[in-house]
């Protein structure tokens, strides 16, 4: 027993909020950022989306809703581009909370949730991120694949293949993933400070091979031509459900990084630099990744006569029809920038939310960085082939999610623009006092989780149906094809209107008479004056008071050790 609570006291995270009996355990990496780590500035949030946007999902996507939409090419289009533009907008305005007071998502969460309730929906994220780690993982493992294919040929695609058909996946390509992964997981080493510098190299490579791979599908193809792919159609009973099942894709590849933006958005220097320059990185590359997907998908069909939805279909498919040197070369060098920049979107969209939520569940025990290396061992659970076997899967698997992460984003919308007005009281966060402002009942917002238990409860049938197509009617497909967007209002509508009635504590008791105009709190750091700092973060009054007394501390702590190093070698101390 010794040994196992000696082994405890080596592994666990040190924290002095485990002194006191009335804070919640947490650690570093969940407290507000300070400001000399607020290490983010504006080039690095355009540069973020420059190379999460140029990634194999984006061009995944843009190709199967050409092959899986029953719509005109320019409406699918159309429909696309009004996707991001609304995507652009929830991604902006829920980064605001993280470059406000810069606290996560896991610490943000307690404000909407109750500080016991935000723990479960915590592990919700925690738990769609994992999935997505595991499925971007697989992606990077089928550019790797390509990649070997260039430097082996015949070598590599000739290994025997060992596992059952019900498997959904090779010998070779289970050697792939194994192969990536292992390339993967020294970048899981990284701290989010220090990750940027990553994503700029991945900024500036990953659009050069993207413009390289749709120019030559373009000029081999002569161009797009009448567009007609010979589709296999998502039915639906009218147009507009047609659009509305586009711009849920739009949203399915985008929902965990809207999400996920107080992750990223608490290292800004400035709370302004989220915002433009965020769209700036975000739309235009956006346009141009999923019309580089469904120009390519057409042009590509005019010569060999086959729709490829995946890229690493396409670019086997160029390999098949030209194996050369010089052809093997260009594929290797485009399928590595994927590979390559999948690691980078992976990084940004999941092992960082994966490893903040887990921090916030576990702070014992997990740091960021620990809870990266946990992603990296865990994604072998996901086994992701399963769900990426054709097009319409793929659709499908985008929507599943969503209608659970929608309504989550709904209500974290309503709560801080609505009921709260842009005021957090951060100290609350991470207190179990029952006057705190995040207390609600015994530490849950019952309220809060009504709504968003209810909100899926329309798009289920729908999910169901779309596993089993011969059940249930069509109006609850096209129910779930709107499935993010319809859940999304309904918990926003719910949590606003609930709030306004419920009227739950903006402030601690103590605080209850203090403005609550928009953001209010934000000049304080989210601190009154008499609230302790936490992490080097509080009251602008109160932080150079402490910085004041910890130096002169530590000055008379050394004038001490001086004193009793002078008295031992028996000279006179000044």
């Amino acid at each position: 027993m010794e040994t196992l609570k000696k082994f405890d006291h080596y592994i666990s995270v040190r924290d002095e909020s485990e002194e006191d009996p009335m804070l919640l355990r947490s650690n570093h990496d969940l407290k507000p950022t300070p400001p000399e780590e607020r290490t983010w500035r504006k080039y690095n949030y355009v540069l973020i989306w420059f190379q999460s946007t140029f990634n194999v999902n984006e061009w995944n996507a843009g190709a199967s809703l050409m092959k899986s939409t029953a719509l005109p090419h320019g409406q699918i289009i159309g429909a696309s581009i009004l996707g991001i533009f609304i995507s652009c907008f929830f991604t902006v305005i829920n980064a605001r909370s993280g470059s406000d007071y810069h606290v996560g998502y896991p610490a943000l969460a307690k404000a909407t949730f109750g500080i016991y309730g935000g723990y479960f929906f915590v592990f919700v994220r925690c738990f769609v991120a994992e999935i997505w780690f595991g499925v971007q993982t697989y992606y990077g493992a089928r550019c790797f694949d390509v990649m070997m294919r260039c430097m082996f040929g015949h070598k590599w695609t000739d290994i025997p293949n060992q596992l059952p058909e019900s498997a959904q996946v090779t010998t070779r390509l289970m050697l792939a993933f194994f192969l990536y992964w292992l390339i993967q997981f020294p970048l899981m080493w990284c701290h989010p400070r220090h990750i940027r510098y990553f994503f700029s190299v991945k900024a500036i490579i990953m659009p050069l091979a993207t413009l390289g791979l749709f120019l030559f599908c373009v000029i081999a193809g002569h161009g797009p031509g009448n567009w007609d792919i010979g589709t296999d159609p998502v039915s639906t009973s009218s147009r507009g459900n047609q659009w509305m099942l586009v711009i849920n894709t739009i949203f399915g590849t985008l929902s965990p990084m809207i999400v996920n933006q107080p992750d990223v958005s608490r290292y800004a220097r400035n709370k302004n630099d989220t915002v433009i320059p965020q769209a700036i990185g975000f739309i235009p590359p956006k346009i141009c990744v999923l019309l580089f997907g469904m120009v390519s998908a057409c042009s590509i069909y005019r010569v060999y006569g086959e729709v490829y939805w995946s890229m690493w279909d396409l670019l086997d498919a160029i390999l098949d029809h030209n194996w050369t040197p010089g052809g093997r070369t260009g594929i290797w060098f485009v399928s590595a920038a994927f590979a390559v920049g999948t690691a980078g979107t992976n990084i940004f969209a999941n092992s960082i939310p994966f490893a903040a939520d887990v921090a916030g569940l576990l702070p014992k025990y997990f740091t960021i960085l620990r809870a990266q290396i946990m992603a990296g061992l865990l994604c072998w659970a996901i086994v992701p082939w399963k769900f990426l076997s054709n097009a319409t899967k793929f659709i499908t698997f985008l929507g599943s999610y969503s209608i659970f992460v929608g309504p989550l984003l709904g209500a974290i919308l309503a709560d801080f623009y609505i009921i709260r007005k842009g005021n957090i009281h951060v100290p609350s966060l991470y207190t179990k006092d029952p006057k705190g402002a995040y207390y609600y009942y015994k530490g849950w917002n019952v309220w809060g989780t009504l709504c968003w238990c209810v909100s899926p409860v329309m798009a289920i049938p729908g999910l169901y149906r779309a596993y089993y197509p011969d059940k249930l009617s069509q109006t609850a497909s096209d129910i779930y094809n709107c499935g993010w967007l319809y859940t999304f209002i309904t918990c926003f509508v719910l949590f606003a209107v609930s709030g306004k009635i419920m009227k739950p504590k903006i402030y601690p008791d103590s605080h209850a008479d203090e403005p609550t105009t928009w953001e209010h709190m934000v000049d304080t750091n989210g601190f009154f004056e008499d609230d302790t700092p936490i992490n080097g973060v509080g009251h602008p009054g109160t932080i150079d008071l402490v910085e004041i007394e910890k130096s002169s501390m530590e000055e008379e702590e050394d004038l001490k050790l001086k004193a009793i190093s002078s008295i031992k070698s028996g000279g006179i101390y000044m």
